[in-house]
């Protein structure tokens, strides 16, 4: 199993140096970068509608917690959306996520 970390972010540019810095702490093997989408929400007793970028990134599970605190520290957000997902993989490319990362 390896785990899948997705978070929203307002700006391309902000997807981008999330994930640069996660790959070059080796936190994550890859990351993957949606067009936008509408993210519907309640903030702060409001209503809003606002376009964001969807940022998935591969890594082991042991790595949950640096790599959430590296989203957490690097987003703009107050309060950033970093959602955990184990997920199955086939066996080669869940041994590449293992080998481009570090150990815990």
């Amino acid at each position: 199993m390896i785990l899948e970390v997705e978070t929203l972010c307002p700006a391309r540019g902000v997807a981008d140096r999330i994930a640069a810095h996660l790959l070059e702490a080796r936190l994550i093997a890859c990351a993957n970068r949606s067009r936008t989408v509408v993210s519907l929400y309640r903030w702060e007793g409001e209503v809003r509608a606002e376009e964001e970028y969807s940022l998935r990134v591969k890594t082991r599970i042991e790595l949950a917690d640096a790599v959430e605190a590296a989203i957490v520290e690097l987003h703009p957000y107050e309060l950033p959306a970093v959602l955990r997902h184990e997920v199955q993989a086939n066996a080669g490319y869940e041994a590449w996520v293992l080998a481009e990362t570090r150990e815990a």
